[in-house]
């Protein structure tokens, strides 16, 4: 049996016992079992005595040497390899290896026929073509190619099928053709590893933590898995042990271990609070901002929400390069054209909203809280358009049932496609509501959606995206002296700029406001630690010590991530801020617990420079009275636009002295705001903040002044 039969063999039809002490076929077992040690052992006592299988011996150590991620090794082996018969077929196996672990998957896919001669002979040449056509989204060649193998499939034949299943946008499918796997061969780390990656993809939240344990009982912090770990902890909003895992894997890479996932490093630093640092961190993408686009445009984001002035130069850098990629050309110039505007309709728009946030998200609350109390009187026709998949947290069903409302789901298509099919519709307007966030797709609309396209809702900067038109907001977020850097045109709503008007289908439409705390007034927040700045920290540390006997309360992160409260407590401390007078509430299982916790809290205190937009209007709906500190970005200026919206403007503070002296203020009329917290519920209700149905009017008629402006220029 040749060592390539072995290594083609499921894990549970090998037997160590099968193979005589000392043979390449014994040697093969052990790499195919994953005991690289002996199996190392093996092979070099095989080389040294120079053995009549020597060429496989040596190629069979190259490929051990690959999965313990020595590049330099691998390149050694090649050497020796090639000295003899640079054509065999173990030396091609092993620079198709090389080429494919050092990115160049381009160039291995225009090497000749002859190098491919034989492939369907040694279908582990076959296996690496198929990834590499994976990986350049050639589908149509992997698929062909992939049908032409011998089936049963071996192990790894089945994971480049699921490989193919995902790629098409079937994490689902992909995930379920892989579990029954995981009985044959549990211990197969790359097995356990891609459903690791599936089960995240697909966003299939009840497995999430359970295969997160499953892999770290099984292979412990291995550099294959880390990336994951990391985002799972974020998941779980332990970002102090997701940043431990970042630092893992980032010095893995740094031996030739592992892919540093740098996106997942940034938003672990960032959630512990460590936000300044961002800059810092990867000094490399500003001046190749395509090393990395996940990373740029992840950065892009970070940097907006710390008013980096690095921002505008890091943004124009990045989207100058991703302008000129053959797939932004693509792009561009997708199969859809746009239709041109329609110089006489205005009664009978298309407006298409965009959107990675189809799930519990603060997003697609606000545009439910949009939609059903505007369905009976919307002039136009409104679609959602879906472009990330979210898996068991998805929310698609929910905006399919809406009235007057229609929905494309696009999020498990590829980039081309999306563009494609979004063009199909001949939208007038299409609406970005996810900027550089999570799930964005940035990219579609620098390549142009609708002859129309702004910038709303689900960013708090410009999108620095020239192809969108405007960026559309109030005079609150955009006041007449505006400062902030912005490559759209500015449009103002004379209305606040969202609408806080629950559903009953929302569990904040349902929600009773609850009794207040007793004894002593209790400050709160429950905005992330990435707001909390040294700033605010040492602000809110200024209010404890002038309010005897007063509390903070909050709600930041898991009680279980220690690293981070140690963190928190560290920069607490460094900013005059009492740790002992804190109280960290748990985070909750679901959004009725966690609106119930607001029962803790006599104030929300509103971090700067980034403060908060959901968490405001939460706190207001739960009787709860929110101080803010308005400043001269979008960012920190979201809770002033909330506040005066919902006609509550004495709350909006100018200075750090003005806010401290408001807090001061309510602390001494402590009993009569406990005595009247369903007050600032029907203040909200009863103000333009709390009409939705009125905000869409308003939308629409400034969708149409744009079609109007458009039009004549």
């Amino acid at each position: 049996m040749s060592f390539s039969t072995i290594l083609l063999s499921w894990p549970d039809c090998l037997s160590l016992d099968s193979y005589e002490s000392q043979s390449l076929e014994r040697s093969a077992c052990l790499v195919r079992l994953g005991h690289f040690q002996h199996a190392e052992s093996s092979l070099l006592a095989l080389i040294t005595r120079k053995a009549s299988s020597l060429r496989d011996a040596l190629a069979l150590l190259g490929y051990l040497r690959l999965k313990q991620g020595s590049i330099s090794a691998l390149r050694a082996v090649i050497g020796k390899l090639e000295e003899d018969d640079s054509d065999s077929w173990q030396s091609r196996w092993l620079t198709a290896h090389l080429l494919f672990q050092t990115g160049r998957t381009a160039e291995l896919i225009q090497k000749d026929s002859f190098f491919w001669r034989d492939i369907s002979k040694n279908p582990l040449l076959g296996y690496l073509l198929i990834s590499s056509y994976l990986v350049q989204r050639d589908l149509l060649s992997a698929e062909t190619l992939l049908n032409k193998l011998e089936k049963p499939y071996s192990l790894d034949a089945l994971r480049l099928q699921a490989g193919l299943l995902n790629a098409k946008g079937k994490p689902l499918q992909a995930l379920e053709l892989l579990k029954p796997a995981l009985l044959r061969a549990p211990n197969d780390r790359y097995l356990i590893a891609q459903i690791f990656d599936l089960v995240i993809g697909a966003r299939v939240a009840p497995e999430i933590v359970p295969i997160a344990r499953t892999v770290l009982n099984r292979h412990g912090e291995h550099p294959d898995v880390l990336n994951n770990v990391t985002a799972v902890k974020l998941f779980q909003r332990q970002p102090g042990f997701a940043r431990r895992a970042a630092l893992l894997l980032q010095t893995w890479t740094s031996v030739g271990l592992g892919n540093a996932g740098m996106p997942n490093q940034i938003c672990s630093y960032e959630q512990c609070g460590h936000a300044d640092w961002i800059e810092f961190l990867h000094p490399a993408i500003w001046e190749q901002p395509l090393v990395n686009i996940e990373l740029s445009g992840n950065l892009a984001l970070h940097l907006a929400s710390v008013q980096s002035p690095r921002y505008v130069r890091h943004l124009t850098n990045f989207l100058g390069s991703v302008a000129s990629t053959p797939a932004q050309k693509k792009l561009a110039i997708a199969s859809t054209k746009l239709k041109p505007l329609d110089q006489k309709k205005t009664n009978h728009l298309k407006i298409a909203w965009v959107t990675g946030d189809l799930s519990p998200h603060p997003v697609s609350r606000f545009l439910e809280h949009f939609f059903v109390a505007s369905h009976e009187q919307r002039r136009h026709q409104h679609i959602v358009v879906s472009v990330n998949d979210h898996g068991t947290d998805s929310v698609v069903p929910k905006f399919q049932g809406m009235p007057n409302l229609d929905l494309l789901d696009v999020s498990r298509v590829d980039n081309l496609e999306r563009v494609s099919r979004i063009r199909s519709l001949q939208a007038d307007i299409a609406i970005d509501l996810s900027g550089w966030t999570g799930g964005h797709f940035a990219f579609g609309f620098l390549a142009r959606l609708a002859p129309i396209q702004i910038n709303y809702l689900g960013y708090f900067a410009s999108s620095g995206i020239p192809s969108i038109d405007y960026w559309l907001g109030d005079s609150e977020l955009f006041p007449e002296r505006m400062s902030e850097w912005h490559s759209e045109k500015i449009w103002r709503l004379k209305r606040p700029f969202i609408a806080w008007q629950p559903p009953a289908s929302l569990p904040e439409g349902c929600v009773e406001i609850t009794d207040p705390p007793s004894g002593s007034i209790r400050f709160g927040s429950f905005n992330h630690n990435r707001k909390l700045s040294d700033k605010t920290l040492s602000l809110w540390g200024k209010l404890l010590n002038n309010v005897p006997g007063s509390k903070l309360v909050l709600k930041a992160s898991s009680s279980e991530d220690q690293p981070t409260q140690t963190l928190l407590r560290r920069r607490m401390l460094r900013n005059g801020l009492d740790p002992e007078r804190v109280e960290w509430l748990a985070l909750t299982a679901t959004c009725e617990e966690h609106l119930m916790q607001y029962r803790n809290i006599d104030v929300s205190l509103d971090p700067f420079p980034n403060g908060g937009c959901t968490t405001t209007c939460e706190a207001l709906w739960m009787g709860t009275p929110v101080v803010t500190m308005e400043g001269n970005h979008y960012v920190s200026r979201m809770s002033t636009a909330v506040l005066r919206g919902s006609n509550c403007p004495e709350w909006v503070c100018s200075s750090e002295n003005e806010y401290l002296n408001c807090c001061i203020k309510i602390a001494n009329d402590l009993q009569s705001f406990r005595q009247t917290r369903d007050l600032w519920r029907k203040k909200l209700i009863n103000s333009p903040l709390g009409n939705a149905a009125d905000l869409m009017q308003n939308l629409e008629f400034a969708f149409e002044e744009m079609i109007q402006a458009q039009i004549s220029n």
